[in-house]
């Protein structure tokens, strides 16, 4: 929807998921160890953007309100306590401000990218002073979820040689960092495990499932603790419900072999660091997973955008071992990952 002489987009979403854990037994006829379980998300929002003249040109402001219904049977993924089956309501309001000046969006070479925004739910508890909602059970501590969550994404694109040729290809420097934390209103209530943030892997999984924010990580795998030492390809360990607060720092240098509008193909090296941490108090901001790697993107009008990374993850070499277990290949399909 556009205004009448600015760009007002507007929009409407709904949607629905719905997991069951045991589809896999039951199709291949396995035993079922908890009939009838199930996770299921329905949720929707409302948005409007404004295109901002101040400070330039370059300014959006996104305000939207969203709305998420979570239904557990017997679904006991986030380890908590009496917490694997009843519903939970999320209401919230996010503001975000962002500014963009990329001179394109396949392959930039040049200008930058920033994103903040808020997001914050009712606080019910201000309401009701009274109420001790720790002593309440989980199942009513999390009827109606309460928070406020902060994200900063900023990205550069610099380019580093004269462009050469007839479609002036060029060598590319891309510089990111991403910050994020979640956390509660006050000490008297407890931080439901969604919306939180999870680190490592391809970036594609869980996302819709179980609403938190995947970032990923290549070379490593999805990790659960902030001990970089610590990346075992599998296994949730128990009282594990998500990182609050996450930092990322990404580095890419970047060649096309084919700008061509129809068939974009370009090639990159990285260095990438990250963590996740549980609060501030186990919050280090140089306690990071480190890696290296090479990777290439296509970009094809009929797929999108397509691609795979080969990373080393730098904490998982160990003394004696080789690069075959601390290197991933990682896949992307549609959009680049967090």
């Amino acid at each position: 929807m556009a205004g009448r002489q600015k760009r007002n987009p507007f929009s409407v979403s709904f949607y629905s998921t719905y997991q069951n854990p045991n589809a896999y037994a039951e199709y291949y006829g396995q035993t079922v160890t908890n009939a009838g379980a199930y996770f299921r998300v329905m949720g929707g929002s409302i948005s409007l953007g404004k295109q901002l003249k101040w400070p330039d040109d370059y300014f959006s402001l996104m305000y939207s309100i969203n709305y998420q219904r979570y239904k557990l049977n017997k679904f006991n993924y986030f380890n908590i306590s009496g917490f694997d089956s009843g519903i939970s309501n999320n209401l919230s309001f996010r503001l975000t401000l962002a500014r963009s000046s990329v001179d394109q969006q396949i392959f930039p070479r040049s200008g930058s990218s920033f994103m903040l925004y808020g997001q914050f739910t009712p606080p019910y508890s201000t309401f009701n002073p009274e109420r001790n909602y720790k002593a309440e059970p989980v199942q009513d501590q999390f009827k109606f979820i309460e928070y406020q969550k902060y994200r900063f994404n900023a990205e550069w694109y610099v380019p580093l040689t004269k462009p050469v040729g007839s479609d002036n290809k060029s060598l590319v420097l891309k510089v990111a960092t991403k910050f994020g934390y979640i956390g509660s209103y006050n000490d008297r209530t407890t931080l439901s495990p969604f919306g939180r943030f999870e680190l490592g892997g391809d970036g594609l999984s869980n996302f819709a499932v179980y609403d938190r924010d995947i970032i990923s990580q290549r070379g490593y795998p999805l990790y659960y603790t902030s001990n970089p030492k610590l990346n075992p390809e599998s296994g949730q360990p128990i009282g594990y419900q998500g990182f609050t607060i996450f930092n990322k720092y990404v580095m890419e240098v970047r060649y096309p072999f084919s700008l061509n509008p129809s068939s974009t193909i370009f090639g990159l090296a990285f260095p990438e660091a990250a963590n996740g941490y549980r609060d501030f108090k186990d919050y280090n901001p140089f306690r990071l997973r480190r890696s290296v790697g090479l990777g290439a993107r296509f970009y094809l009008p009929m797929f999108g955008l397509l691609g795979f990374d080969y990373g080393i993850g730098l904490d998982r070499l160990k003394p004696g071992g080789g690069l075959k277990d601390a290197a991933k290949f990682t896949f992307m399909l549609g959009f680049e990952p967090e």
